[in-house]
């Protein structure tokens, strides 16, 4: 598909180059063909490239509507090429000046000049270039020979030699093109394989969601941040309520299943683009609330653990309550003793500690002015 493309991405150059030149063959060889003949091979010529020109916008609205076929595009332009050849190789049988050398050479040359500017433009399709070329150097070849004197051979074998060399030049360039092409998909390929693996290493395998290497760097970030911009920045920490218990009364599969729950539960709690939930070991979790104040990082929490406690999973091993819960630790940055986002995640940790030994299922925030910095 990308030849197709190709080829039809460079067709207006061609069109154009065609309009021009056999404009100006006409006016040259006016003099010395039969203008009728002249003017016919003209409008044949136009009308061959009027289709062409039709032809691409056809191929610009399918390609538009995502609806390209690329066999049947490379045969239309294939077809189209072929056709051009033909036109252009009639100026060797219709124009052919018989009694004017100059204007003989002028019809070789700009034959010539045809059939090499067009290698670039057609060799990426294998049979474009060869179904152009030969209908254009056969002809001339041919005329130029005919006359059989030792000029007219030489410069009919010269055309003869001329045409191979063009035809071994497409073929070498359509191969380095397919070369370049390959080339090109697999780098495209491994760029998003490089993509795909940064995802994986990135993300947490079995939620989906942050591991605790893209948190450390979302918290080192946004910590640089708010010192910038004097706003605070929220962490909550999360651990599951007796997981370790839920796993031995309920197996390894139905935990996965309890932190897939968990961790989608506290993706869809977060509204903002910014905020960051992270699975930062077996069954904690941690959530980076940029430019929160501690009320506002307490009541995204709450909403978390609310909406854990409605997802319903059964714990019958857990001592907080019959279903899975867990419990928060909140702390936000601003604190004078905080010099790092070490310390930050320190002083979550602490609430975290205080929400389990005060019951779990619940939330605690961290207070630095506190004897046991919770409140």
């Amino acid at each position: 598909m990308a030849q197709v493309a190709q080829c039809y991405r460079q067709l207006p150059i061609g069109l154009a180059v065609t309009c021009v030149n056999g404009t100006l063959l006409s006016v040259v060889l006016w003099e010395v063909a039969d203008p009728a003949v002249v003017g016919l091979w003209l409008t044949v010529l136009l009308a061959v490239t009027t289709a062409r020109y039709l032809d691409l916008r056809a191929f610009r609205r399918a390609e538009a509507a995502g609806g390209v076929a690329a066999q049947r595009w490379a045969g239309n332009f294939t077809t189209g090429a072929a056709a051009a050849g033909v036109a252009w190789g009639g100026a060797a049988v219709m124009l052919f000046p018989p009694d004017s050398m100059p204007h003989q050479v002028v019809l070789m040359f700009l034959l010539g000049g045809m059939m090499a500017g067009a290698i670039p433009l057609l060799s990426p399709l294998r049979y474009a270039y060869p179904l152009f070329a030969v209908p254009v150097v056969v002809p001339i070849a041919v005329q130029m020979m005919w006359p059989a004197d030792r000029i007219h051979l030489v410069m009919g074998l010269m055309v003869c030699i001329f045409g191979l060399a063009m035809l071994a030049s497409s073929r070498q360039f359509h191969r380095l093109y397919c070369d370049a092409e390959r080339l090109r998909a697999r780098l495209d390929s491994s760029i998003e394989a490089g993509h795909v693996l940064e995802r994986l290493v990135r993300l947490d395998a079995l939620t989906g969601i942050a591991n605790r290497r893209l948190f450390e760097e979302a918290l080192r970030r946004e910590w640089r941040r708010a010192e910038r911009s004097g706003e605070t920045l929220a962490l909550v920490t999360a651990d599951i309520d007796f997981f370790k218990d839920f796993n031995d009364h309920y197996g390894h599969p139905a935990g996965d299943h309890c932190l897939v729950a968990v961790a989608q539960a506290m993706q869809h709690a977060l509204s903002r683009p910014a905020d960051v939930v992270a699975r930062i070991g077996g069954e904690e979790f941690a959530i980076l609330l940029p430019a929160t104040s501690l009320d506002g990082a307490r009541a995204v929490a709450e909403q978390v653990r609310q909406r854990i406690l409605a997802l319903q999973l059964p714990h019958a091993a857990s001592r907080a309550g019959p279903v899975v819960s867990a419990s928060f630790g909140v702390a936000v940055s601003g604190d004078p003793a905080m010099v790092s986002a070490a310390d930050l995640l320190r002083a979550s940790d602490l609430a975290l500690y205080e929400a389990k030994r005060a019951g779990r299922d619940r939330v605690a925030v961290y207070a630095p002015h506190d004897g046991d910095g919770t409140a």
